[in-house]
């Protein structure tokens, strides 16, 4: 790699962290580009080499946090419906979803606060939840057809597996959880398992 591209490649990578840090303490409506282009230490025009608008930043930064994490759910979906073990699939999500959040904890928490809030920064990051929840029912449908889980409102469930899963992670990246990330995820993945076995009542 060239000078060149070394310098463009460094002036990425201060404008995203710039602008993570900037919408981590502003919020997605109150953060500004004039703001990311000063923590960044480059010109405003600059920034606009590299995005469009804060706006594009943003679902950058959110893309990038959301997309190994809908990789390992599909990769679990696909394996379950290849026939594979179960307990083994769930403990891989498990591992998986808790070195998510660990291996980006601004991100999450990014992800976190924006998730319930009004406007285009709330509206991006739930596209790509909505994209969790549909994943997380197709896994449920599949343990029903297989008569592995009980049958239930796939959509309900997959929906408070994944409000369970954020509250998890906020707990964890605030300090307030008492169990390591991966074990905290698979006493959930346990839980519902439990309650929604094909013996339950």
């Amino acid at each position: 790699m060239g000078r060149r591209e070394e310098n463009k490649l460094d002036k990425r990578r201060r404008i995203d962290a710039a602008g993570l840090q900037e919408l981590l303490a502003a919020g997605y409506t109150a953060a500004t580009v004039e703001r990311i282009a000063e923590r960044a230490d480059v010109a405003r025009g600059t920034f606009y080499l590299y995005y469009a608008d804060k706006h594009a930043l943003f679902a950058d930064v959110v893309g990038r946090f959301y997309t190994p994490l809908i990789q390992a759910i599909a990769g679990a979906r696909d394996a379950l419906t290849a026939g594979a073990d179960p307990p083994t699939i769930y403990q891989t999500l498990g591992a998986a979803l808790a070195a998510t959040v660990a291996g980006d904890p601004d991100g999450a928490r990014l992800v976190l606060r924006e998730l319930r809030g009004a406007g285009p920064g709330g509206d991006a990051v739930r596209q790509w939840s909505a994209q969790v929840d549909a994943l997380t029912a197709d896994i449920l449908a599949d343990a029903v057809a297989r008569g592995l889980l009980r049958p239930h409102d796939t959509a309900t469930v997959a929906l408070a597996i994944s409000g369970s899963v954020e509250r998890l992670a906020w707990s964890w990246l605030q300090g307030e959880a008492p169990r390591d990330p991966v074990a905290a995820t698979l006493e959930l993945i346990g839980l519902f398992t439990f309650g929604l076995a094909a013996s339950a009542p």
